[in-house]
């Protein structure tokens, strides 16, 4: 077997960022405020990316900065100062997709390590040696290669660093590259009445997931009457991809020769970052250390407690031509909520609420290393040192956790309370 890929985590903020790394990550990709392809996402300021890359560094871990827009002329001198400060500061790397950023950034921040967005859609060996001869030192590649497309791929290049996504969303989109959402949202381009003029850019980072809504058909001389969109029996989310799932096939991307396994998310919660990173990071540790696959039952309870949509194998083993992979159903599913988070451990431990929280619910305390303990009994007590039954979300708790036979619980900083909510 190759060498253990690094596990890559999304971070929107600087919280979500230590519980990446709290619960296994290897590395995390951030993105500066407005200049990445989630400009929607809490991103970081200035000030806290710098921390950040700070912080990261100071626990052995690594930061990667995304900042792979599409840009225009009017957002030249924008993309050149965020390259100067991300020399500055000094990542591990820096994501892009532009042609313009690659050659600024080779200019003003000549000693990052470049990689190759997604989105720049590195899909064979030619484009990823071209890259590779302008500097770059990995590619993230298309989301719609094969296993055996990469193998061939590793094989003609086999001195570059090569990253895949392993699980998270998926878009109807030839690597996230879309028009969808600037169309679907602009009075001006043929969308919606109601929606604002601003372009709503995917491929500057402001993608309005029309893709998820759900569609109807319309006959311009019958404005009046809807046709439903069908697709046999899967409905008429024509255009919602399933989410990517790889946790059964992670031997299959390491044996062809990926370096780094991304879990897509940078929106997502720190239920979901939590949940998905501590899973796969248990299989990938087991998978090195037993020499052979060890999914289980709660590996697979794992990644269903958080929000998604139907898994799927995306692209390695399919042909899309053949196999559609959308949704039967625009449905998230999910059967847990988050509380807390531990914010300061000890006896009385302080935490931060993210959700009402009574004596009476079901509680599970999850850390690394896929610990999970049930909680017997939980004693609140809120800012004047009194004991409460329940507290709201907008409160700051200490607590003292008892678990099955009545014994206290000491949590780490960053476990996570999670409530089974039924949903």
């Amino acid at each position: 077997m190759n060498k253990k890929p690094e596990l890559l985590a999304p971070a929107g903020n600087f919280e979500k960022l230590k519980v990446a790394f709290h619960y296994g990550a290897d590395a995390v990709y951030a993105g500066l405020d407005k200049l990445s392809l989630r400009a929607n996402a809490d991103n970081f300021s200035r000030e806290d990316l710098k921390a950040a890359v700070v912080y990261t560094h100071s626990i052995g871990k690594r930061i990667y900065i995304a900042l792979n827009i599409y840009f225009t002329p009017d957002q030249s001198e924008q993309i050149i100062d965020a390259v100067k400060f991300i020399h500055e500061i000094q990542p591990d790397g820096l994501i892009l997709s532009d042609l313009g950023t690659l050659g600024l950034a080779q200019q003003f921040a000549p000693n990052t390590p470049i990689h190759i967005s997604t989105q720049a859609n590195s899909m064979n060996q030619y484009a990823v040696s071209l890259y590779k001869s302008l500097g770059s030192k990995r590619i993230v590649l298309a989301r719609e290669l094969s296993i055996e497309h990469i193998k061939e791929i590793r094989n003609s290049v086999p001195d570059i660093q090569l990253e895949a996504f392993v699980h998270g969303a998926m878009c109807i989109a030839y690597s996230g590259r879309c028009l969808l959402s600037s169309y679907m949202t602009t009075n001006a381009l043929g969308g919606r009445d109601g929606i604002n003029d601003d372009v709503r850019s995917a491929n500057k980072g402001d993608c309005s997931h029309s893709c998820r809504w759900e569609f109807v058909l319309k006959e311009k001389s019958r404005a009046n009457e809807n046709f439903e969109i069908t697709e046999d029996d899967a409905g008429t989310y024509i255009l919602s991809s399933k989410d990517i799932c790889m946790i059964e096939h992670l031997e299959d991307l390491i044996n062809a020769g990926v370096d780094s396994f991304k879990i897509e998310g940078r929106m997502k919660s720190i239920l979901y970052i939590s949940s998905i990173v501590r899973a796969y990071r248990f299989v990938l540790d087991r998978l090195f250390a037993n020499q052979q696959p060890c999914v289980t039952d709660e590996i697979l309870k794992e990644l269903n407690v958080v929000s998604h949509r139907e898994f799927s194998t995306g692209f390695f083993y399919t042909n899309p031509q053949s196999t559609a992979n959308v949704t039967a159903s625009i449905k998230y599913e999910r059967n847990v909520r988050l509380a807390a988070m531990v914010i300061k451990a000890g006896k009385a431990s302080e935490i931060k609420l993210y959700n009402k929280l009574s004596n009476s619910d079901t509680i599970d305390l999850i850390g690394n290393n896929m610990k999970t303990v049930k909680v017997l009994r939980i004693v609140m007590r809120n800012s004047f040192n009194e004991i409460v039954t329940s507290v709201n979300h907008t409160e700051l708790i200490t607590i003292e956790l008892y678990d099955a036979t009545d014994n206290l619980i000491i949590p780490e900083k960053y476990d996570i309370l999670r409530i089974e909510s039924g949903f």
